[in-house]
């Protein structure tokens, strides 16, 4: 005991001299039983034996009193317990099954009876309270909750709103189906969401370069999740926000599990009302096909000893062919007549350049001030060359109608299919040593497709995989001793299909515009029959990432070790934790890997204000803004070594005051 001690100390300070003291990620992901035991007067009892007992699994944790009575059961797992006091010389006492939940430090004090161990006497009273060892502010949602909340995502981290202090200003990110590629995460008093830890079993579950949830479990699965907002004792950190600390479920002594299936269907649903914009062409309501499903089993493999849990969750979220409006060049303007734009929506467009220039062997000239287009017709000889091109290429079809908006249908197909799921093994290899093991992986793919050649198509791929191995060893009645190590993969990879179209940009006669690889960079057009009252809300094409946009293919090694010590009056908590980052990332930034040009109508407006056309704009070349990412997919390469160490000591002054130091 005395060689477990100092080992856990040396590593502590040796740590504290190199100067790498830095919060820890977190430990704790049992609970904890403490309290005193005393004779008929008060006086502490030493040496008391003190068992507390799983209900479901048959497996029991022992302590004994020390010279205060006090005695500490830490990194108990949670579940329902009976606990047992026997003393000699006192009857054995007992107290009826309770619920232990997450972090919880349950405070059980027994007053013994003069009598024969034999004698057992049922000790009654209320509930233990959550908080009476610390200031720790914390949620716990367990599984009943889990299930029984209508959740329509099945995604656990929307039950974090449910915390006091917790908000998100965009719901939806949380209600929408299930992907690390948009997945919401709280705001906790006021810090951003990516100031939050994520825990799956005691090990890391978050993407570590961007601080986005790496693998979300099945609901069912779920034991409970803790979420610490205010306090958090020394064994948690790397957070400004908080904590949300999960624990999947283990298997007890009885066979259990559980099949479900939840879907959705556009046959339930009501149509879109933009879809009956125009009464004479209602657009049929979008096909949906929403499937989640799966299953849980738990059991014994040996019984009071070796436990298994294991479970499957997928989804199919599929919208099958889907067709909308669009809006593209109608045949008057690819020829410079914009007249229906003056006529319907009332907006003029005027001329940009001097008189005589803007045209063929004349660069324009900024005009002082802009002369309309008479009837808002441009002339044929002022069209961009790129534009031509464009209007004149196979992938620019012409509209299907005379209407200035709306007059082109896209079909879209999307879908997100997922799988995933965990097993878990739980081992009572003797009195003093308790091992669990979990595995955790999922797999998601989220193409799209367009009808429109020059929307392009869509792709995000994710791969998930978390490890934990747990080892709780009882070095002495008053020392426990808990062990961890683990695996954090997280491997993310989204951006658009160029479908062997080929240089489009390049073929139109943008200059550099493939450098970056094939594809069209993003034609953003508003201000005309893109303005505000088009559903649509643009005339553009491209799409600003064609080829890798993000590629994230990151890990964390996690190792810890942590002490609890009981001493007199005082439970203290000791130990350190070592993680290994590997971070393979690429983004190729906020503007897109081939990057875009907008047109807003401020060239061919009254003024230099956007108030004339984007299409006329673009008709003329004249784009206000551009913007392009990073082009060469090469990923970071960063490595880093984190090292942690902590110590906490709650000293009980008083029966009914405690210290957190």
């Amino acid at each position: 005991m005395r060689r477990a001690i100092s080992l856990s100390v040396i590593l502590l300070l040796v740590v504290g001299i190199s100067g790498s003291l830095t919060p820890l990620s977190a430990q704790d992901v049992s609970a904890a039983i403490i309290g005193t035991v005393t004779d008929p007067s008060g006086a502490p009892i030493n040496g008391a034996e003190v068992t507390a007992s799983d209900a479901d699994r048959g497996t029991a944790w022992t302590a004994k009193t020390n010279d205060s009575g006090v005695y500490n059961l830490p990194r108990v797992p949670v579940g329902n317990y009976t606990v047992k006091v026997t003393a000699k010389g006192f009857q054995t006492a007992v107290r009826p099954p309770f619920t232990l939940v997450l972090n919880q430090a349950a405070r059980l004090d027994f007053q013994m009876k003069m009598g024969q161990v034999a004698e057992t006497v049922e000790v009654t009273g209320a509930t233990p309270l959550l908080k009476t060892e610390t200031g720790q502010l914390d949620t716990v949602i367990d599984s009943r909750t889990n299930v029984a909340l209508p959740l329509a995502t099945r995604n656990y981290i929307q039950l974090t709103l449910l915390a006091p202090g917790s908000i998100h200003p965009d719901p939806s990110t949380v209600t929408t189906p299930q992907n690390i590629f948009s997945a919401g995460r709280p705001y906790i008093n006021g810090n951003r969401e990516q100031a939050n830890n994520f825990l799956l079993d005691g090990m890391d579950n978050n993407q570590v370069s961007d601080n986005l949830v790496g693998f979300t479990p099945s609901v069912d699965a779920i034991q409970e999740f803790n979420m610490i907002t205010q306090n958090a004792s020394a064994e948690f950190g790397n957070f400004q926000g908080g904590i949300v600390s999960t624990t999947i479920k283990s298997g007890t002594n009885s066979l259990h599990g559980d099949i479900f299936e939840f879907f959705r269907n556009d046959k339930l649903n009501a149509n879109k009302w933009e879809n009956g914009f125009d009464p004479t062409n209602v657009i049929d309501k979008p096909a949906l096909r929403w499937n989640m499903f799966g299953g849980t089993v738990g059991g014994p493999i040996v019984k009071n000893k070796l436990f298994f849990f294991a479970d499957y969750q997928g989804q199919r979220f599929n919208h099958p062919a889907s067709t909308t409006a669009i809006t593209l060049f109608t045949a008057a303007e690819r020829q410079g007549d914009f007249s229906q734009l003056l006529a319907e929506k009332g907006i003029q467009l005027y001329n940009p350049c001097n008189p005589g220039t803007g045209v063929p062997g004349v660069p324009c000239t900024p005009a002082a001030v802009r002369s309309p287009f008479p009837n808002n017709q441009i002339p044929i000889n002022m069209i961009n060359p790129v534009a031509q091109a464009l209007f004149t290429s196979d992938l620019y079809p012409v509209p299907t109608s005379t209407a200035l908006e709306r007059n082109f249908l896209n079909t879209t197909h999307r879908a997100l299919n997922a799988d995933q799921g965990d097993i878990k093994i739980d081992y009572a290899a003797t009195a003093r040593d308790h091992i669990s093991g979990r595995y955790s992986q999922g797999v998601e793919d989220n193409p799209g497709t367009n009808s429109f050649k020059l929307f392009f198509d869509t792709f995000g791929v994710a791969r998930l995989r978390n490890g934990v191995i747990n080892w709780t060893h009882t070095l002495s009645p008053n020392v426990v001793n808990e062990a961890r190590v683990g695996v954090n993969y997280v491997f993310v990879n989204n951006g658009g299909v160029d479908n062997g179209l080929g240089n489009v940009g390049q073929d139109l006669g943008i200059l550099n515009a493939n450098d970056h690889g094939p594809g069209l960079l993003a034609l953003n057009i508003s201000g005309g029959a893109g303005s505000v009252g088009n559903p649509d809300g643009h005339m553009g094409l491209g799409s600003a990432n064609v080829g890798t946009q993000q590629l994230f293919v990151d890990t964390v090694i996690q190792a810890e070790d942590g002490l609890i010590i009981q001493h007199g009056r005082h439970n203290i908590h000791t130990g350190f934790q070592f993680w290994r980052d590997r971070v393979n990332s690429f983004y190729a930034g906020n503007n897109g890997r081939t990057g875009f040009m907008a047109f807003s109508g401020r060239f061919t407006g009254a003024t230099g204000g956007a108030n004339g056309a984007g299409e006329a704009d673009f008709f003329l070349g004249m784009s206000y803004s551009f913007g392009r990412g990073v082009g060469n997919t090469d990923t970071w390469h960063q490595r880093a070594n984190v090292i942690a160490g902590y110590f906490q000591d709650d000293w009980r002054i008083r029966n009914t005051l405690t210290l957190n130091l």
